[in-house]
């Protein structure tokens, strides 16, 4: 079977990576310069589950996709995979109430999913932690950008090569995995785009004992080769990707709130700001596109596209 897929992101690559284990031949068609040239390709990206306070439908997407990709991962080398476990603080009552429900109601085991007081959450980050957390052992970071690569090994792909029509695709299936760029073909789904800006720091003397990653409405990575990531900003109101040095400051300020001390000595060396696509149910959009034959979707997976977009595939 040969699939056209228009998109060589996280969606996309991660789609050629599925069908070509299934023995399908995929084609990428990526309008950009590179793979992952857009939101797929920062440094850094942590993985986690959107948390609900319920089971369902949804939560289980997400469960699936966490152990799907953990098994994905050790198959991949050269993709600066660091299961480091995650700490999610309880910064606020509503993410109390939630985090306490997710706990209950998700059924995973204790040793991969729990609540922490602030004096284990301290000794698992290895730095001063002065809330409860929500902590996952085997969250952790990944490179995006590496990981599209990995996915791409011994697929067929284009680059510089953008679809304006889809007749002039010769392929038995074409899969739209463009992010944003799927209401093109499909205006009226509900897509929506959001701005994201991450900010690279070099670690200080008080960053570089940091042993898991720290999430907060923010996050905060620990160090690979001396570099942390911190982000993100959310803007919906936005709609271009140059870096905004301000986006800095508000990135560095909340972790400042978070972890009181922690930004001290940290140094700028890089940002980064892209577009990212989601729906109004921040669900992704997958399967079969509406009115159109041989045409399937796989697009909207906002800020959890590590997870949901091999899942998708």
């Amino acid at each position: 079977m040969n699939v056209a897929i228009v998109g060589g992101g996280l969606a996309g690559c991660a789609l050629a990576f599925a069908l070509n284990k299934a023995g399908a031949q995929p084609v990428v068609y990526e309008a950009g310069p590179s793979l992952a040239c857009g939101a797929s390709g920062n440094p850094a990206g942590l993985y986690n589950p959107r948390f609900t306070a319920e089971r369902t439908p949804e939560s289980d997407y997400y469960t699936a996709a966490f152990s799907l990709a953990l098994q994905t991962f050790k198959s991949l080398q050269r993709i600066d995979w660091n299961p480091c476990g995650a700490l999610h603080l309880i910064n606020d009552e509503k993410k109390s109430r939630r985090y306490d429900l997710t706990v209950q109601s998700w059924g995973w085991d204790s040793e991969q999913m729990r609540i922490v007081g602030m004096d284990e959450a301290s000794e698992i980050a290895g730095v001063d932690i002065q809330f409860d957390a929500l902590y996952l052992k085997q969250s952790g970071s990944v490179s995006p950008e590496k990981l599209c690569e990995a996915f791409m090994k011994d697929v067929d792909f284009h680059l510089n090569a953008p679809v304006e029509s889809l007749d002039e695709l010769d392929a038995d299936i074409i899969i739209l995995a463009c992010g944003p760029a799927v209401k093109t073909f499909l205006p009226e789904l509900p897509i929506g785009t959001v701005r994201g800006q991450i900010t690279s720091v070099k670690s200080s003397q008080a960053s570089e004992d940091l042993k898991c990653a720290i999430c907060y409405g923010g996050y905060f990575s620990p160090a690979l080769d001396g570099i942390h990531i911190v982000g993100s900003t959310f803007q919906r109101w936005l709609d271009h990707d140059e870096v905004i040095d301000q986006d800095d400051y508000d990135n560095l300020q909340k972790l400042a709130n978070n972890v009181p001390g922690m930004e001290q000595g940290l140094e700028i060396v890089g940002r980064r700001a892209s577009m990212r696509a989601t729906s109004r149910d921040h669900f992704p959009i997958v399967g079969a596109a509406p009115g159109m034959e041989h045409v399937y979707i796989s697009a909207a997976h906002g800020s959890h596209g590590i997870l949901s977009a091999l899942m998708a595939a």
